[in-house]
């Protein structure tokens, strides 16, 4: 069967092999573009898919991100179906060289939005932070130059849960294989930034640390070497929960080479959950500073190239080493106390469910999952972000749906039903909400639906399914729409939101929740799909 399938690939690509076996076995023709032999190819796959990997596969006009999608869609015996119903051609021939060139060009969001100086903001809770950061890099780092323009983010994120993440896991696994994790799971995303980081946070530790593990992976995993059987599992599952790629066994392997560690422990429980939150703190830091192109700080850039050989990449490298902390005012509250006050919120207003309940309208499904201390500042923290009629002119419901492609785009069905509902109850529980949760996709696949949502949203929500590629880049294509209907402090709310999706996301594809019982019933009652790969790839049906 011949059909209007477009193929982007490159010589030498496993995946694209396998993306060409699969259409082989179905029995459908395609066209193939070379990336490496056309300029005008390689433009156009990102064009088109807002992705840098290859292969990028088109059906029609109908995007399937790549040879792991198409091989899924034909196993269930979809492929042959989307084929035979897709309509129109991906319409290559209509663009010019000079407009694919410049909508694949990367922009650069640090770019388009001013920095702030939090070293010197005059609110006593923020000074533990600098206190915090002073300690441990030594400087403030380049991420919270943009994160603090939104400053009760900026604060919930630090106090619920980046600093639990380092602390617990400074304590609980040790700094060598704290880094080597936060390496880990950021090298299987693909940011860059955060791999230098996570190489020279702990100076030379750090840098052999990530050394060691890369040799233990090649197998090079000699006496002298701290990385043995249960680290190297240890460090394949934060980075499985990049790409939502758990598995049973690799959970397994986890405990079964707990008797095999290298590393001075304490109870397994501990380490567990230290390197889930780890995994969960580097989802939101990967995202963030993926999303915005934050530069590299200059010293750590030059020792994690000659340590490790660790490029900065599209982040490029700044001229200073992040901004200097000046003397930190005396007075105001510690670290702890901040930590205290936020969950001290959560447990007044009656626990964890309680206030979600009141703050969300309904209790997130991964809640009951997260690990039982640190379970009221991470709703807080949820909270703080998702919840609220209007931040910056952003609504609830509308960082609700984002949440909800990201989940889609990753494959996180749990996530992606309970974002819905959550969406559904932000916005009142109107018809047209659920409309508008049916159709969260429309927009990525340019459907007719789309009059479902205004065009500020519409950008939105591309943007959202734009963080949910791995590795991640900011097309002008795909960006150029947020940037023309959001101003900076609004695409740093649209940045935060992206990265707290993503945060949850790496933490359920370790613990993997299961749907609570009012989405389900909301799932039931109006007859939603939770298959994501149904809702990515399947024709939408507004009247269903």
């Amino acid at each position: 069967m011949a059909g209007n399938i477009d193929i982007f690939t490159k010589p030498n690509c496993r995946f694209c092999s396998q993306a060409k076996e699969t259409l082989a076995e179905a029995g459908l023709g395609y066209t193939q573009h070379d990336v490496i032999a056309s300029d005008r190819d390689a433009n156009a796959s990102v064009y088109f898919s807002g992705s840098t990997t290859v292969p990028q596969i088109f059906i029609g006009g109908l995007h399937v991100n790549g040879s792991e999608d198409l091989a899924l869609l034909h196993m269930t015996g979809r492929l042959t179906d989307l084929a035979g119903q897709s309509v129109g051609s991906l319409g290559l021939d209509d663009v010019s060289d000079e407009d694919l060139r410049h909508g694949a060009e990367d922009l650069l969001l640090r770019n388009e939005i001013s920095s702030s100086d939090g070293t010197r903001d005059k609110d006593p809770e923020q000074w533990p932070i600098l206190s915090m950061y002073k300690d441990f890099f030594g400087f403030w780092p380049n991420t919270f130059a943009y994160l603090h323009r939104w400053p009760e983010a900026y604060k919930a994120f630090v106090y619920d849960h980046n600093g639990a993440a380092i602390g617990t896991g400074r304590d609980a696994l040790g700094m060598p294989l704290m880094s080597a994790l936060g390496y880990a799971t950021s090298n299987a995303h693909g940011c860059s930034y955060c791999q230098v980081h996570s190489a020279t946070t702990g100076g030379e530790n750090s840098i052999d640390a990530v050394n060691q593990l890369e040799a233990a992976k090649r197998g090079e995993a000699g006496e002298n070497n701290p990385f043995g059987p249960f680290e190297l599992a240890l460090a394949d599952l934060v980075a499985r929960s990049s790409t939502n790629s758990v598995t049973d066994e690799a959970v397994a392997t986890v405990r079964h080479t707990w008797s095999e560690a290298r590393m001075p422990f304490g109870e397994f429980n501990e380490c567990f959950a230290s390197a889930t939150m780890i995994a969960a703190a580097f989802g939101f830091l990967n995202v963030f500073n993926d999303l915005t192109g934050v530069k590299v700080e200059a010293d750590w850039a030059r020792q994690a190239q000659d340590g490790t050989g660790l490029s900065a990449g599209r982040h490029g490298v700044d001229t200073r080493q992040g901004l200097p902390i000046e003397p930190i005012s005396e007075g105001g509250p510690t670290k702890e106390d901040m930590v205290r006050k936020y969950a001290a919120s959560v447990v007044e207003a009656g626990g964890p469910a309680a206030y979600a309940k009141n703050m969300l309208g309904a209790e997130p499904a991964w809640l009951r999952s997260w690990p039982q201390p640190l379970r009221a500042n991470h709703i807080h923290l949820y909270a703080t972000i998702m919840a609220g009629e209007d931040t910056n002119g952003i609504t609830s419901e509308l960082k609700h749906l984002m949440a909800r492609v990201s989940a889609i785009a990753k494959g996180h069905h749990v996530l992606a039903a309970a974002e819905g509902h959550l969406a559904y109850v932000a916005a009142g529980r109107t018809k047209n909400s659920l409309l508008r949760v049916r159709a969260t996709m429309a927009p990525i696949r340019d459907s007719q639906a789309i009059e479902l949502f205004t065009e500020p949203e519409r950008a939105a929500l591309v943007f959202a399914w734009l963080s949910a590629q791995a590795p991640l880049a900011t097309p002008h294509r795909f960006v150029d729409p947020v940037l023309k209907h959001f101003d900076e402090d609004q695409l740093i709310t649209l940045i935060v939101v992206c990265s707290m999706a993503s945060l949850v996301q790496r933490f359920s594809s370790i613990m993997r929740p299961e749907v609570d019982a009012d989405t389900a019933a909301f799932l039931a009652e109006h007859d939603l799909e939770l298959d994501t790969l149904r809702l990515r790839y399947e024709a939408l049906d507004e009247q269903r």
